[in-house]
């Protein structure tokens, strides 16, 4: 699945297939609105990675070779299990003597802006879908600011549930 793909999918999911729905703030050079629905798609791919992470879908583990004083990597949700790690202004200091230390962590999908149109997403089919049906209710609710009862619906509110099938 490509980004382009997932946004085509997304503006079937909102009923927008012919690119007029998005266009309020457009300008020449996207006046489809395009880079807004990608930026609901990596919105929802932050929601969606916290509620699987509370559900500890083994799907978003990593792991590393954590040092003394590294910095945190860049798609960092929290630790897996417990570690002898503080996490203190982005870096991790370790507990004791430990100077190395393998750790698992889960780690954030990747963000679809981070693509080109044309690459290959690395989402499994349940994920992208899960993703494009949330990025659907943030973008239905562009002037919405409360989507607690949408999210709901979707078995996603309070950021403890999970995506229904």
């Amino acid at each position: 699945m490509t980004p382009a793909y997932l946004v085509k999918l997304l503006r079937q999911m909102i009923n927008d297939e012919q690119a007029t729905g998005f266009v309020e703030n457009g300008n020449l050079e996207e006046p489809d609105g395009t880079s807004e629905l990608i930026c609901y798609l990596d919105r929802a791919i932050d929601e969606y990675c916290k509620v699987q992470t509370s559900k500890n879908d083994l799907r978003l583990l990593k792991r590393i070779t954590a040092i003394n004083n590294q910095k945190l990597p860049d798609d960092f949700l929290g630790f897996c299990g417990s570690v002898p790690i503080n996490i203190e202004s982005g870096r991790m200091e370790f507990y004791g003597s430990n100077q190395v230390l393998p750790v698992r962590y889960f780690a954030r999908l990747p963000y679809v802006s981070s693509f080109n149109d044309n690459d290959t997403l690395p989402y499994e089919r349940d994920q992208a879908i899960d993703i494009a049906t949330l990025a659907s209710v943030y973008a239905l609710n562009k002037h919405e600011y409360n989507v607690t009862q949408d999210l709901a619906l979707l078995g996603m509110g309070g950021g403890n549930g999970s995506l229904q099938r």
